[in-house]
């Protein structure tokens, strides 16, 4: 049995349509019938199946124009096309193929091409999906690695200018006595040793990063938010 793939027939003949939903639903997949070309290709993209069973010979909109509406859209173009057609004629199948189609049959219908046709494409269509989820995955997985190597690289960077300024820091302050000191100027050294700290815990973090989100920022943009394991058990803690 099929695993409830998602078949859109696409056939003016009522007759047609209704064989072929019979020996499909029967093979375990489910079906949609349509039967005309523009509605088709309004309704491919919202209804999205796994395979298109398409008429080539139908009134108004023939199913080489569907095809190749469907083959320009990013939403439809990978959702693989077989053509039914009773036309034989090597210029026919040659068009079909060049607006993009995956395959033909020939009307009337062979029961037991006609399922292995299917079964092959839908297939190859999960398989192409699996390989794309595949990739994609691993381009995330490098995208966060070379940002998590790219925050290593800046704390190393910063954290020597850092080490400097808390020196000198230390330094002009122990040049004061606190008799010269007055009290703007006592402000002025723990803000600044504030934010030296705040920037040495950032720092830490970000040496530390195991993980990386991304939060929105200023209308469209976006930054990154670098976690560890102590902001991790923090923000989970919260969501608790």
């Amino acid at each position: 049995m099929a695993d409830n793939s998602l078949i859109l027939i696409v056939d003016d003949n009522p007759s047609n349509r209704k064989m072929l939903e019979i020996i499909l639903n029967k093979s375990g997949y489910d079906t949609i019938s349509l039967e005309d070309g523009k509605e088709t290709i309004k309704k491919t993209a919202e209804i999205q199946p796994d395979l298109i069973l398409l008429d080539v010979m139908m009134p108004g909109t023939d199913g080489f124009e569907v095809c190749e509406q469907l083959k320009s859209a990013k939403e439809t173009k990978d959702i693989p096309v077989i053509f039914l057609t009773a036309k034989s004629e090597v210029e026919s199948l040659s068009k079909g193929f060049e607006v993009g189609a995956s395959d033909y049959l020939k009307k009337p219908y062979n029961q037991v091409e006609l399922l292995a046709r299917v079964k092959t494409h839908i297939s190859l269509r999960k398989s192409f999906k699996d390989l794309e989820e595949s990739q994609n995955r691993i381009l995330e997985l490098e995208k966060k690695n070379t940002i998590l190597a790219m925050a290593g690289t800046a704390n190393h960077e910063i954290n020597q200018p850092l080490t400097v300024i808390s020196g000198n820091l230390y330094l002009l302050e122990e040049s004061f006595s606190k008799k010269r000191k007055n009290k703007d100027q006592s402000k002025y050294f723990k803000e600044i040793e504030k934010a030296v700290q705040k920037i040495k815990e950032i720092l830490e973090r970000y040496r530390n990063a195991v993980e990386l989100r991304y939060k929105d920022y200023a209308g469209t943009s976006k930054i990154i938010i670098l976690d560890d394991e102590t902001s991790l058990k923090k923000k989970n803690s919260v969501k608790k």
